[in-house]
């Protein structure tokens, strides 16, 4: 299960962008049954249930983010950072933390994130944390560094 979960998260950086490092500070994940996460969204039908990609599920032709269900089913959590298929053993982790440091390469490939630090962290953001908000961002010998933390005064709150 660690194997495949490692798996999840490497296949979800590399896709995303050229990650050099993601690190989470108090992570916690809440797991989800494939079939659970289908219904929530509102699919009919579950005979065949993929990951279409690192952020959406396919619930039998209908595609849906999986990150909307993790915001459905904890609309209060002001730490819910991302969504992650495990599709080895059917079930969406919902990810929580307080902090999320993210260092990405300048190549050439993802130099669109680079040009604005601020912008490149916002779209970076949407897929590492979702709820944090970016409390810096530069970029340091072609590396962009975002850093995504919890409002001030929220570190008392548990979720």
């Amino acid at each position: 299960m660690i194997q495949s979960f490692i798996l999840t998260i490497l296949l979800s950086i590399n896709i995303q962008a050229a990650v050099v490092k993601h690190e989470t500070v108090s992570a916690k994940y809440e797991e989800f049954p494939l079939r659970e996460v289908c219904e929530k969204l509102g699919a009919k039908n579950f005979e065949l249930i993929s990951a279409k990609s690192s952020n959406e599920i396919d619930c039998m032709g209908k595609v849906f983010k999986t990150i909307d269900f993790c915001l459905q089913k904890f609309p209060e959590n002001k730490s819910l950072t991302r969504a992650l298929i495990d599709e080895k053993n059917k079930v969406l982790k919902c990810e929580s933390a307080s902090n999320v440091t993210l260092y990405l390469s300048c190549d050439q490939r993802d130099a669109k994130y680079c040009l604005n630090p601020k912008k490149g962290c916002e779209d970076l953001q949407k897929i590492y944390a979702v709820k944090l908000e970016i409390a810096h961002q530069s970029v340091v010998d072609k590396t962009l560094n975002c850093y995504f933390s919890k409002p001030l005064g929220d570190f008392d709150a548990t979720n």
